[in-house]
């Protein structure tokens, strides 16, 4: 069972995803065209809104919790950050977080394996964000190490670790 949380957001969060990822997109074209692994075909945009989307949520969820001290990675730069999108503070440590957006239907929660496993990208947590209306979205949390152990399954365009959403939960 995955253990859930529930918030509430900006309904702005929508709009501004869409406008954003019209400018990531545009940016990173280069690294998400016909001939590199990394493309996504018509999906493109609404991949990118998702991701923003959960990165604007996961920025509210820091702000509202009193005395959270986290940085976040750009929403938009000249390419994809290889860097967690949070680095949070914890007591003696820091959590290097990876924050992925599940669509409202979505029935899985996935991590790129080539991403997961390089070495160059400092990851401790995974934090999994799902909107369910325009009000509210919920959230959960995973350990590098515990989505290590998912499932390896080919998606659409590359390998990922898969996790299945139980359907009560």
């Amino acid at each position: 069972m995955i253990k859930w949380k529930k918030t509430t957001y900006p309904s702005t969060f929508i709009k501004l995803s869409d406008e954003l990822a019209k400018v990531r997109s545009m940016l990173s074209a280069d690294v998400y065209n016909k001939n590199t692994e990394k493309y996504r075909g018509k999906q493109e945009h609404s991949i990118q809104q998702l991701g923003i989307f959960a990165e604007l949520i996961a920025r509210h969820l820091m702000e509202n919790n009193n005395g959270i001290k986290y940085k976040a990675a750009p929403l938009i730069g000249e390419g994809p950050v290889v860097d967690a999108d949070i680095i949070m503070k914890g007591i003696g440590e820091f959590h290097y977080i990876d924050v992925k957006g599940v669509k409202s239907e979505g029935n899985t929660l996935r991590v790129n394996f080539k991403a997961h496993n390089n070495p160059q990208k400092k990851v401790t947590h995974y934090l999994f964000i799902q909107p369910l209306n325009a009000l509210y979205a919920r959230f959960c949390w995973f350990t590098h190490e515990q989505v290590s152990k998912w499932t390896v399954v080919m998606s659409t365009y590359t390998e990922c670790y898969e996790l299945d959403i139980p359907k009560n939960n």
